[in-house]
């Protein structure tokens, strides 16, 4: 009976919304934008890729899904994550006026939840990486969000 609590504790808690007041951009600050994407995959296909930082959430994927957001030119941790898993980090360095495209995909040892259903609890289901950007036509096989 406890164990059954404290499972459903961690599922009702661990729910991800997206913020409405997330600040990504000052006035008169130079911008960068960054274009996440995310591929289909059955992978953590079933579930919703959140980004953001500092633990909120601003940007929302399903699979074959992308979207673009514009954010004043530093240095970031940004964050991804599903809904009852921790988040995954990755550090990117926004230069003014640049592009930078992050690729959202299942992270790999998110697998051993499915052998030991708690680790889901640990592992981050999503990570980020930074690629090279897609082109238009490659952009054109997935649906635009704007979510941001």
């Amino acid at each position: 009976m406890k164990f059954i609590i404290i499972f459903s504790l961690v599922i009702v808690s661990g729910c991800t919304t997206l913020s409405k007041d997330v600040q990504l951009v000052t006035k008169g600050s130079d911008t960068s934008e960054v274009v996440v994407f995310r591929e289909g995959a059955f992978h953590a296909g079933g579930v919703s890729l959140y980004v953001g930082k500092n633990d909120k959430y601003f940007l929302k994927l399903r699979n074959d899904q992308y979207g673009k957001f514009t954010i004043n030119a530093g240095e970031y941790t940004l964050q991804a994550k599903a809904d009852a898993s921790p988040a995954s980090e990755l550090g990117v360095n926004l230069s003014s006026g640049d592009t930078v495209c992050l690729k959202g995909e299942p992270n790999p040892y998110s697998l051993a939840a499915i052998i030991i259903p708690f680790a889901g609890n640990m592992i981050p289901t999503f990570i980020l990486k930074e690629v090279d950007c897609p082109s238009q036509d490659e952009l054109s096989g997935y649906v635009n969000v704007k979510n941001s």
